[in-house]
């Protein structure tokens, strides 16, 4: 079992990714009801626990984030240190902050500062929820910190559906991702976070009391990536821009140019003993579409090897790839790369190709 990306409902949508993460129904969170507020709201972060925080970095593009608390305008902030590069995710477990009462929780605001050391260089990233008995994942909410005059800015989600609302003893939490960095883009170190505060409101706007000195009630299996019925592979590199959605209907969800077609994405490391790889939410596993216009096979489609059991994993392996496209000459004949529905909505939270270490699937 493992922290996942769960299967969506009509009305929940996403990706990064995380996750990034496939169904943990379970409870056990030993979530109660929340003590009767103070006059004001305590601070989270005053008494220096931020135990109800945790990196996630077991997603394919996730990034070593280290944690701790520091002193900021006066005032105890969390340091996001994400100087190792990738993306950091950060899980903040709702359900132990807010105990019985996150059933009435509607909205949560996060105070997110970037760390500038010289220029200024804008950020921006997305929060989504993972809500309820089966953990279904909502829509992400989009943040940034966009210009130096509003550094901090307000990060903010808001569950819009009955499907999305969370529930107590259920391991409820948001996950915080940064996503673009245009430091990094630059050239330079990417920019560390400071989170000023959390807060969570009701659906009359009425702010929720948090326990400053909630720790993190860990589902089973957190962080951990089902790899069930799945081939061996390491050294995963994430596919850039291999992201994306579609609405069902044997759409595409992800649509990646190569260099022989005039985009970014090298195709020659699809190459003999590699597979590829799809974390992805669907009801229906996805498929994978190779397009050439220059001489090739026109449209290939190219169905999964192996599935784990949660149905968020997909593997594709070189063989099935070169049979389906007619040829092994894929740095020169493929010029699109297409993760596609199989008549379900899909969501597709990162493509990835690996080496096949010989073992079998687990």
């Amino acid at each position: 079992m493992y922290m996942a990306y769960a299967k969506r409902r009509t009305a929940v949508s996403i990706i990064a990714a995380l996750t990034l993460f496939a169904v943990i129904a379970g409870c056990g969170n030993a979530g109660q009801e929340s003590a009767s507020p103070p006059p004001e709201n305590t601070e989270l972060f005053a008494n220096g626990n931020y135990a109800f925080i945790r990196s996630y970095e077991s997603s394919p593009d996730a990034c070593k984030t280290n944690l701790s608390i520091v002193e900021r305008n006066g005032k105890n902030a969390l340091f996001v240190d994400v100087s190792a590069g990738g993306t950091p995710y950060l899980a903040i477990d709702v359900s132990s902050l807010l105990g019985g009462a996150v059933s009435s929780m509607r909205t949560m605001e996060v105070d997110v500062e970037t760390e500038s050391i010289g220029e200024f260089y804008a950020v921006s990233g997305t929060i989504s929820a993972l809500s309820g008995a089966d953990r279904l994942q909502s829509a992400p909410d989009p943040w940034s910190v966009y210009l130096a005059s509003k550094n901090p800015n307000i990060a903010r989600i808001a569950l819009a559906h009955d499907v999305e609302y969370m529930i107590p003893d259920a391991y409820n939490m948001f996950i915080f991702t940064k996503e673009v960095d245009n430091a990094i883009t630059a050239g330079l170190a990417p920019t560390n976070l400071y989170i000023l505060g959390l807060r969570f409101y009701d659906v009359n706007g009425t702010e929720l009391y948090a326990d400053p000195d909630a720790g993190f009630a860990a589902p089973e299996g957190f962080g951990k990536p089902d790899r069930s019925n799945l081939l061996g592979v390491d050294g995963e590199a994430v596919i850039g821009g291999a992201t994306g959605s579609s609405i069902g209907g044997w759409g595409q969800a992800v649509a990646v140019t190569t260099t022989h077609g005039g985009g970014a994405f090298d195709a020659a490391v699809i190459a003999q003993n590699t597979v590829v790889t799809v974390y992805y939410a669907s009801e229906t596993a996805p498929e994978l579409i190779l397009q050439s216009w220059s001489g090739g096979e026109g449209w290939a489609k190219v169905a999964p090897s192996h599935v784990n059991d949660s149905g968020t994993i997909a593997q594709y392996t070189y063989d099935d790839i070169i049979t389906a496209f007619n040829s092994d000459d894929i740095t020169g004949l493929l010029d699109q790369l297409y993760v596609g529905d199989t008549g379900a909505k899909l969501d597709v939270f990162s493509v990835t190709v690996g080496n096949l270490t010989g073992g079998d699937a687990q």
